[in-house]
C-alpha cells in the first residue's frame, strides 16, 4: 500500500507527444503553396498578392482543383494546370513547397468569364 500523497506534490507531468484539438480531433495540418495565375486569372488572386502571385496556406491533402476553387475560379472554366513546371490533373494532390500554375487555355475553346 503506498502512502498518502501531499497535496501539490504530483509528479510532473510529461508533455504528450501530440496537442489534441477540442473533442479528440487531431489538428488540421496545412501545407504552403505559391499559386501563380496568368492572364485573366489574375483578377482571382486574394488581395495582397504581387505580381500574380500569391502564398496559400491550405489543407494536407488538398488538391489543384480544391485550390482554384478557393481562389473562387469557377469549376467549369477550362484551364492548363503546372505543378512545379510540369503538366499536372486537377486531382493532383499539392505538396509542402510545391508551385501551381494556372493558365486559361491559350488558344481556342476558351470558356468567358462573366
Amino acid at each position: 500500500m503506498e502512502p498518502p500523497r501531499q497535496p501539490g506534490s504530483d509528479p510532473p507531468r510529461r508533455p504528450s507527444p501530440r496537442r489534441r484539438c477540442p473533442l479528440g480531433r487531431r489538428p488540421i495540418r496545412s501545407v504552403r503553396v505559391e499559386v501563380r495565375l496568368f492572364a485573366t486569372l489574375e483578377r482571382f488572386l486574394p488581395p495582397g498578392s504581387r505580381d500574380g502571385v500569391a502564398l496559400l496556406d491550405v489543407p494536407d491533402g488538398s488538391t489543384a482543383s480544391d485550390v482554384a476553387r478557393r481562389l473562387g475560379i469557377p469549376a467549369g472554366f477550362e484551364r492548363v494546370l503546372l505543378v512545379n513546371g510540369r503538366e499536372a490533373g486537377p486531382d493532383r494532390t499539392l505538396a509542402p513547397g510545391d508551385v501551381l500554375d494556372l493558365y486559361p487555355p491559350l488558344a481556342g475553346g476558351a470558356s468567358r468569364l462573366a
